[in-house]
């Protein structure tokens, strides 16, 4: 198996995006676009062959000019991207390929990597299971709606008595502030980076149609809650979201899933709600019918000593 590595500059991006596209493990995260808007260039890419296979490696050089490895703001799950079967052999080629010059690995690979589990034989490799959550759609609404758990039927009731109503017109801007407004009033401080970032991928997938911001709103036309969607295949994922006390009072979150579900309902689609390991949150997503659906994060410090003890 001949793997290269490329740097940005020297990777054939019609090549690279149509093997991301055909892979059987496909993620809007593995595109050069997306990428690009992601790390700011910084990333070079393995490929195996005539781009049957690809990993992207985004990098800095933050800790004390040392290069590492990591997962950017708003890139859930990377990893070996390949049109052929995702084996362990491919994967472990592919991972010895990375250049020892990154000293450091904190990425995480995509829910269809589960043969890196078998790779915990190796004392470099600490591998663990991170949660998700996918909601199957190909049922009708009827048969996905019975699975909801009493609190979300509840909450239902209670945005349907308020008379919420859907719109896709809110701005980006105003959207990411939103956001980043409800953060802030649970105590989470993310950095400006984050949402500098929001701004970028949001506009690029509404540029390529590949993406909406709905609203949820009141019949005073207040916003109560509020979620980016991209669309990538069969997934719709929900990347970012937010829900103020009015919101929450009458179950806007519960009654925007709810909408989209009834919308997408007997369809080969899923909603792929992109965590969480947070109690509460996965607990949300489980109210509605959502399976578990593992990805990995996998890190390797060879770091000097002295660095390793800083960095573990």
């Amino acid at each position: 198996m001949e793997i290269r590595l490329l740097n940005r500059d020297e990777i054939e991006t019609p090549k690279w995006n149509g093997c991301v596209h055909y892979a059987s493990n496909s993620k809007i995260y593995g595109y050069s676009w997306y990428l690009d808007n992601v790390c700011n260039g910084n990333w070079v890419g393995l490929v195996e062959g005539d781009y049957q296979s690809v990993m992207p490696l985004v990098w800095n050089d933050k800790l004390l000019k040392t290069k590492q490895l990591y997962s950017p703001y708003l890139c859930q799950q990377l990893g070996v991207f390949s049109v052929n079967m995702l084996s362990k052999e491919r994967i472990k080629q592919f991972l010895e390929a990375i250049p020892k010059e990154y000293k450091y690995w904190d990425i995480n690979l995509n829910d269809g990597s589960q043969q890196v589990l078998g790779l915990r034989d190796n004392p470099a490799y600490d591998i663990t299971e991170k949660d998700n959550y996918h909601l199957y759609l190909n049922k009708p609404y009827e048969e996905l709606q019975a699975k909801y758990s009493k609190n979300t039927k509840r909450n239902l009731k209670k945005a349907d008595q308020a008379g919420i109503y859907l719109t896709a017109g809110l701005k980006p801007e105003k959207f990411v502030t939103l956001v980043q407004e409800a953060q802030e009033k649970k105590g989470v401080k993310h950095p400006d980076a984050l949402y500098h970032t929001a701004h970028r991928v949001i506009y690029n997938c509404l540029h390529r149609g590949q993406g909406t911001i709905l609203g949820a709103f009141d019949d005073d036309k207040n916003i109560l809650a509020g979620a980016f969607l991209m669309f990538n295949g069969a997934a719709i994922i929900n990347l970012l979201n937010f829900s103020n006390e009015a919101g929450k009072e009458v179950g806007a979150m519960h009654y925007l899933i709810d909408s989209l579900v009834q919308r997408e309902a007997n369809k080969h689609k899923y909603i792929d709600f992109e965590g969480s390991s947070v109690e509460g949150i996965a607990r949300f997503y489980k109210s509605f019918g959502a399976e578990r659906m593992p990805y990995y994060q996998l890190k390797n410090n060879q770091l000097p000593w002295l660095l390793k003890l800083v960095k573990k």
